[in-house]
């Protein structure tokens, strides 16, 4: 879609903070990062590559891979990170483009800090542009990610 900022933003990933984390044929996943500042390390976005406003609007493939690269993503985001859990959520309204948000909560996070106020926590692991591309690669590397073409090895 013309007008749908995540349909849009896919061919500017690759050149993004960090990169591609994960691409197959239909979902592709990228760290986040803020605007300004340092970005808190362990925020991963994961997104259809076909338009779809949200999890009813899946194919029977889409499904399969969303659910394949959650459970891939949140494996590999405790390896690098040493994350206690990862929590996923997905609101939609903002951006009505399925994407799902994968969140590292690091050993020690207070729990007054947990769930979505888990980026708030004063004391959390926050990085520079270089951090965040170094957590990126290390997660490439847990995935066996080929970083010459940005795909999933299967």
């Amino acid at each position: 879609m013309e007008t749908c900022l995540f349909c849009q933003s896919y061919k500017y990933l690759p050149s993004a903070i960090g990169g591609l984390v994960y691409e197959d044929d239909l979902v592709y996943a990228h760290h986040y990062c803020r605007d300004e500042g340092p970005s808190y390390l362990g925020y991963l976005l994961l997104k259809t590559k076909r338009h779809v406003p949200g999890f009813e609007d899946l194919d029977e493939a889409e499904a399969q891979a969303v659910g394949l690269a959650v459970t891939r993503l949140s494996h590999a985001l405790k390896v690098c990170t040493g994350a206690v859990k990862v929590y996923l959520e997905a609101y939609g309204e903002v951006n009505p483009h399925l994407h799902l948000h994968l969140i590292a909560r690091y050993p020690g996070t207070p729990e007054e800090y947990w769930r979505w106020k888990v980026g708030r926590w004063p004391e959390a692991p926050c990085g520079n542009a270089s951090e965040v591309a170094a957590l990126c690669d290390q997660l490439r590397a847990r995935l066996g990610t080929n970083t010459s073409s940005n795909l999933v090895s299967k």
